[in-house]
């Protein structure tokens, strides 16, 4: 019945991880509580009696785990009076960028949904949470995975929470590249959080 799972992740990389697969990696698919990986060589340790976070960045994509994410996120910040980063990427599909359109247009459509992801990001806030800490939120153009590693370096994040999809054999395929990569790559400790079940 444990509510957390803390693992280290070995840092293997190239024909070394994929001959052998990441303990953590496995772990985090198929846990049913919340995984906290600690990185190889981090350069924000996770030692007994001193694990407080101080700059935290929720990754959001409005789906229920990356909801419960950042309930969880914001639940520790209020405990340590942490400065929460609430982040969405968006991507603007291909056919978009490449439409012959005037540069006014696609800058009008660009900051139309900017201002939506904005304002669904906020209104996931609750009030009484900024009465305990700092919560910031931004919405970037890019794939989620180089744009949440980028914007954890930029804010000098010492954790990262995001949602994890799907749980069993089905989570090989669903353990989405995006929590794959920011597992692999992160400096910092990655909080991976399952929506609950119904």
């Amino acid at each position: 019945s444990a509510s957390l799972v803390v693992v280290g992740n070995h840092g293997r990389t190239g024909t070394s991880r994929l001959l052998l697969g990441s303990v953590a990696e496995h772990v985090a698919r198929l846990a049913s509580c919340p995984v906290l990986i600690v990185p190889h060589g981090s350069d924000h340790p996770v030692a007994p009696g001193s694990a407080q976070f101080d700059r935290i960045l929720c990754a959001v994509d409005f789906s229920d785990s990356s909801q419960q994410a950042l309930a969880y996120g914001l639940s520790l910040a209020a405990e340590t009076k942490a400065r929460v980063t609430v982040l969405n990427t968006i991507a603007m599909p291909p056919e978009l960028r490449e439409a012959p359109m005037s540069y006014e247009l696609g800058e009008a459509l660009r900051t139309r949904v900017v201002t939506s992801q904005a304002q669904r990001l906020a209104a996931l806030i609750p009030e009484d949470v900024r009465q305990y800490c700092t919560v910031e939120t931004s919405v970037v153009e890019g794939r989620a995975s180089p744009e949440i590693l980028r914007v954890a370096t930029a804010t000098q994040a010492d954790l990262i929470v995001m949602g994890a999809q799907g749980r069993g054999a089905l989570a090989l395929a669903l353990f989405g590249s995006n929590a794959q990569d920011v597992v692999r790559r992160a400096s910092c400790p990655v909080l991976l959080v399952r929506a609950a079940a119904a």
